[in-house]
C-alpha cells in the first residue's frame, strides 16, 4: 500500500515540478535571498477532512504535505483549530459527521481566528447520506462559499467536488457535483477566486468503508487538490505584491 501511495505522489510532483520549470520566474526586488513566501491553507470539511478511515489519521493532508514539501518556490502552513495526524503540520478544520450548514453556522469564527490564504473545501456527503433537504444541498453549499468570501475577502477556494463512487449514492453525488462546479464561474464573474477540482473515482480497494477512503484513496484526493493548490500558489507567489498581506490580519 505505501509503495502505492509513493508512486501516485511521485508522478504528480514530477509532473508539477516539471511544469514549473518551464515558467519563468518572475523576480522581486530586494528579496533575492528573501525565504519562500508562506501560504496558510485551511482544509475545511467533514470526516474526510479528518482523515477516518485512513492509518495516518489524516487523511488527504499527509500525502498532500508530502507533495507541498517538494518544492521550494512557497511554503505551506495548514490552520485549523483541529489537530490529527503525526506530521509537522496536523491542523485543519474537519469536523467528523458535520453538514454543510453546521460547517456554516461556525466558519466565520474560524476564518477569523486563523487568516487562511486559501482553504481546502470538501463537504456535503453527510447531507446527501442522512440530511433531511437532500435536492438543495448545492444550494446551501453556494451559501457556505458565499459566506467565505464575504468572511475573508481575497481568500482562495479550492472547491473539490463529492467522490463519485461513493457506495450508495452514486445518481446524488453526480447530480450535487453538475451543480457544484457551476460555483467556480458563477464565483469568477463576481471577482472571487474558487477553482473547481474534479473529485477522483475511486475502485473498490481504494475504499475502507461506504463514505470513507482508505489511505490509497485519500493519496487520489491529495493528487487533485495539488494541482490546483500548485497553480494558485505560484499566481499568488508571482501576485505577492497585490496579494500582499492576506494572511494578516
Amino acid at each position: 500500500m505505501k509503495r502505492t501511495i509513493i508512486a501516485l505522489l511521485s508522478a504528480t510532483l514530477c509532473a508539477g515540478l516539471g511544469l514549473a520549470s518551464s515558467v519563468p520566474a518572475q523576480a522581486v526586488p530586494g528579496h533575492r535571498d528573501a525565504a519562500p513566501p508562506l501560504l496558510r491553507v485551511m482544509p475545511l470539511g467533514d470526516s474526510i477532512t479528518v482523515g477516518v478511515g485512513s492509518q495516518s489519521q489524516a487523511g488527504y493532508r499527509l500525502p498532500l504535505w508530502q507533495l507541498v514539501t517538494g518544492q521550494s518556490r512557497y511554503t505551506v502552513q495548514f490552520v485549523g483549530s483541529q489537530r490529527d495526524g503525526s506530521f509537522p503540520s496536523p491542523q485543519h478544520e474537519g469536523h467528523s459527521g458535520w453538514m454543510i450548514d453546521d460547517i456554516r453556522s461556525h466558519v466565520d469564527g474560524w476564518l477569523a481566528a486563523q487568516r487562511p490564504d486559501v482553504v481546502l473545501l470538501h463537504i456535503g456527503i453527510n447531507d446527501l447520506d442522512r440530511g433531511a433537504d437532500k435536492d438543495h444541498a448545492p444550494d446551501r453549499l453556494q451559501a457556505l462559499v458565499e459566506q467565505i468570501f464575504a468572511d475573508r475577502p481575497g481568500v482562495t477556494v479550492i472547491l473539490q467536488g463529492l467522490l463519485p463512487t461513493t457506495d450508495g449514492l452514486q445518481t446524488q453525488v453526480r447530480r450535487f457535483n453538475r451543480q457544484a462546479r457551476t460555483l467556480q464561474s458563477t464565483e469568477r464573474e463576481l471577482g472571487n477566486r474558487l477553482s473547481w477540482v474534479t473529485p477522483p473515482a475511486l475502485t473498490q480497494d481504494e475504499w475502507n468503508d461506504r463514505l470513507h477512503p482508505n489511505d490509497r484513496g485519500y493519496a487520489r484526493m491529495a493528487v487533485a487538490f495539488f494541482g490546483a493548490l500548485d497553480s494558485e500558489a505560484h499566481r499568488l507567489v508571482d501576485d505577492a505584491p497585490a496579494h500582499a498581506g492576506a494572511g494578516c490580519p
